[in-house]
């Protein structure tokens, strides 16, 4: 009787306020910051800290003005401008300089989405145990040297395995740019900064476009048009992971 009394007693039990605590090292700096405390900010408050965290979150993302959403938003049309490089490679010589036949190339298109999507759980898993902005900043960084890498093949087999490399890092950008619109935004604000961010892959063609113009009226032996397309874009990525290094806040406390 003693214990059926014992097991209605644990199942009916309340947890008290003490078994309900966590530990300050299973949340993050922000929940830390904000913890024992009941501060409310007024609207004009809380517009000002908006304004704030736009200035340092979304111009890397995207530029919604110069002012209060202008280095985030390069991301999102730099890497876009990436991916659409062998699109105007093909106009600037690449499938004649590398031998490519049309289902070649057809497939160095497919390839880089195939990859992007095989690396899209490994990268999200990575993104939650290591630091959102240093491991962005990692695939950037590679994603730069791969593009660079671009400049140098010659063949199918080659260009086929830096796609498949441009993809794997690729697969870091967009949860990794929903995670940290996620960190630092109601769910009222994220709608709006996330179609600023992808409103710049219309910005990236744009570019690409002029980009392409110019290095189309570029005359240099043993290095084709789409080579110097290849080594400029890829510079451009380098200097934004370097900048996105150092820029980004990884939490609420920075």
């Amino acid at each position: 009787m003693d214990l059926a009394n014992d097991n209605f007693e644990k199942m009916n039990h309340i947890p008290s306020e003490s078994e309900h605590s966590v530990s300050n090292h299973d949340v993050d700096a922000g929940a830390r910051l904000i913890a024992g405390t009941d501060l409310s900010l007024t609207p004009q408050e809380a517009s000002r800290l908006r304004v704030k965290i736009d200035w340092h979150i979304m111009p890397f993302m995207c530029s919604k003005s110069p002012v209060s959403e202008a280095i985030r938003s390069l991301i999102t049309t730099i890497t876009f401008m990436d991916k659409t490089t062998l699109g105007e490679a093909a106009v600037l010589g690449i499938m004649k300089s590398a031998d490519l036949t049309t289902t070649q190339y057809n497939w160095l298109g497919t390839i880089f989405y195939l990859s992007y999507l095989v690396f899209q759980y490994p990268q999200n898993l990575a993104l939650q145990r290591f630091p959102v902005g240093k491991w962005m900043s990692i695939n950037i960084f590679l994603w730069a040297v791969v593009l660079l890498c671009h400049a140098a093949c010659k063949s199918f087999g080659a260009l086929f395995a830096v796609r498949f490399l441009l993809g794997m890092c690729e697969g870091a950008i967009t949860p990794g740019f929903m995670i940290v619109t996620s960190m630092f935004y109601t769910n009222a604000e994220k709608t709006r900064r996330v179609g600023y961010w992808f409103l710049m892959n219309g910005f990236a063609v744009i570019i690409l476009g002029f980009v392409s113009y110019g290095v189309l009226h570029t005359h240099t032996p043993n290095f084709m048009p789409w080579q110097w397309l290849m080594v400029i874009t890829g510079i451009i990525t380098l200097i934004t992971s370097v900048l996105f290094w150092y820029v980004h806040h990884e939490d609420h406390a920075d």
